[in-house]
């Protein structure tokens, strides 16, 4: 019994190796400080558990689904097909998150590979990237800019205004390498996905709009959680088993650890050197995220400065580069390889490529633009 539930804590363990992470910071900085109920910020998780519920329920009632095969089955050609697929995860991801644009559109983008006897890895990468940008745009788009934008209790205009020179150029950027591909023809058949029933789309319509509200500080997030709650509880209760909870308890660990350090000497000595120039934070955001990917860089270093703008703009540009700098990025990349066991090592380095060109562009680009 005691070997079998080794077993099990270590596949945690490795499975979701940055929760482990964060618990064994949050452990071994409470030697040094005591942890304290009030460093958890339950408005955050609040709305990541709300925004995931309703996501779920979009996700099982087809919306997103539907939407694609619509768009995917009036292309003509690998150029157009390429362009749907980039484009419809781009935009979705602003809203729905990027992991679930990409778990939602990365395997429709298999099954039209499969049909098409065409590999898909490039414009996989494509939607990948399309995804980790697209998403910086709003406050909903990923964890870390939820986290970012309550975390400095930013307004709605002074995130849009930050992130949008950002995902414009992502656009332009994305729009020269899909008017780059091959303009073979090609057309797609697809059958329309059933959309779930219609009092539920719009009770769920409903839930999205008092959530989004919360986000934007147009409502208590007290509110929107009893509401979101009650309204799946009642509908589809069976969506509460689809939660990343794992994130949730990341989330709970980095804020234990970030309480923790930060009345530590050290720390303060770190704000003072890195930590108080937006050129600093820039840089490091993007660094860090290389290493240990860009949400629990944004959960680690928001602790220690005030330059919000400029760690936004950093954990979000440093999305691009090594595979971890986003785990969205890890998501299409197993989708791909359950497809393509013996590609995985091709599609590495495609990938690489693509995102090592984008934060060469990015990353300068964004800092003359926005920062410096």
């Amino acid at each position: 019994m005691l070997k079998k539930t080794w077993q099990e804590v270590r596949d945690i363990v490795r499975r979701e190796s940055v929760m482990a992470l964060s618990w064994l910071l949050a452990a071994a900085s409470s030697f040094y400080a005591v942890p304290k109920i009030t460093y958890i910020d339950f408005h955050v998780l609040s709305i990541l558990f709300c925004l995931m519920l309703v996501v779920a329920g979009f996700k099982k009632l087809k919306v997103l689904d539907y939407l694609a095969v619509y768009v995917l089955t009036r292309c003509s050609s690998l150029r157009n097909i390429t362009g749907a697929l980039t484009g419809i995860t781009f935009f979705s991801s602003m809203f729905v998150t990027n992991d679930v644009a990409l778990l939602t559109f990365v395997p429709l983008a298999i099954i039209i590979g499969k049909r098409l006897r065409h590999d898909m890895a490039k414009i996989i990468i494509l939607q990948t990237l399309a995804a980790n940008l697209g998403s910086a745009l709003t406050p909903m788009g990923n964890p870390q800019n939820l986290f970012l934008y309550a975390h400095y209790k930013m307004s709605s205009l002074t995130f849009l205004s930050a992130m949008s020179p950002l995902v414009l150029i992502s656009a332009v950027w994305l729009f020269f390498l899909i008017g780059n591909e091959r303009d073979q023809k090609m057309s797609v058949e697809l059958s329309l996905p059933v959309l779930g029933p219609r009092n539920i789309l719009v009770l769920y319509f409903f839930i999205f709009a008092v959530c989004l509200l919360s986000v934007f500080h147009l409502l208590d997030f007290k509110l929107a959680f009893a509401a979101t709650f009650l309204g799946v509880f009642v509908s589809d209760r069976s969506l509460f088993r689809s939660i990343d909870y794992a994130l949730l308890v990341t989330f709970c660990g980095f804020f234990v650890f970030i309480g923790n350090i930060s009345s530590l000497d050290f720390i303060h000595q770190l704000q003072k050197d890195w930590l108080n120039n937006a050129a600093g934070v820039y840089w490091l955001g993007i660094v860090s995220s290389q290493l240990i990917s860009n949400v629990p860089a944004a959960m680690l270093l928001a602790g220690f400065t005030s330059q919000a703008k400029a760690l936004l703009l950093g954990v979000d540009v440093g999305g691009l580069g090594t595979l971890i700098a986003s785990m969205a990025s890890v998501i299409s990349y197993k989708l791909y390889l359950e497809s393509n066991p013996t590609q995985g090592r091709n599609y590495l380095m495609m990938f690489l490529y693509y995102n090592v060109m984008g934060i060469l562009i990015m990353a300068p680009f964004i800092y003359y633009l926005m920062i410096r």
